[in-house]
């Protein structure tokens, strides 16, 4: 039932996409955040490409929700082994973060030491950012604060 209403959603959002986008950052923020985080000042060219990376961004949310399976009542969820992202782990990368690059080390304050474990490629530089290690269907991912990608990542330490 979950699998197919998340399809609905999907399908219903991707479609409005022609007709104007369904969901709008109005609908998501108070009128106050608007205002504080300056989205009140945007033009109406950048308050539609805002709105349609909102609902394009809420796709991929949903697609990752709808990729977990559903477990039995009763039964703690499956995890792949050793993977310890579950629940979330927040803290803040030990000095310079450049970005990732095969097999970046990330080095908490936390003590916990994580190594990339995909191939992917970007580059941005931050000082200290926050990061938000989370479970996945594939295993743990890791987001740095103000950037658009996320990683997947192994626990080493």
């Amino acid at each position: 039932m979950k699998r197919t209403l998340t399809i609905v959603l999907l399908l219903t959002l991707w479609s409005s996409q022609a007709q104007g986008p369904l969901l709008r950052i109005e609908q998501v923020m108070t009128p106050r955040e608007v205002q504080e985080t300056g989205v009140a000042t945007l033009s109406p060219k950048q308050r539609a490409a805002l709105d349609r990376w909102l609902v394009a961004y809420t796709i991929r949310v949903l697609s990752a929700a709808g990729a977990v399976k559903d477990e039995p009542l009763g039964r703690p969820p499956a995890r792949p082994s050793g993977s310890g992202c579950a629940p979330a782990i927040e803290s803040t990368i030990s000095g310079e973060f450049t970005g990732w690059e095969g097999e970046t080390i990330f080095k908490l304050d936390n003590g916990q030491i994580w190594q990339q474990a995909e191939y992917a490629y970007t580059y941005s530089y931050s000082y200290r950012p926050d990061v938000t290690i989370y479970q996945t269907a594939v295993g743990c991912r890791l987001k740095v604060e103000d950037e658009d990608e996320t990683i997947l990542v192994k626990r080493i330490k």
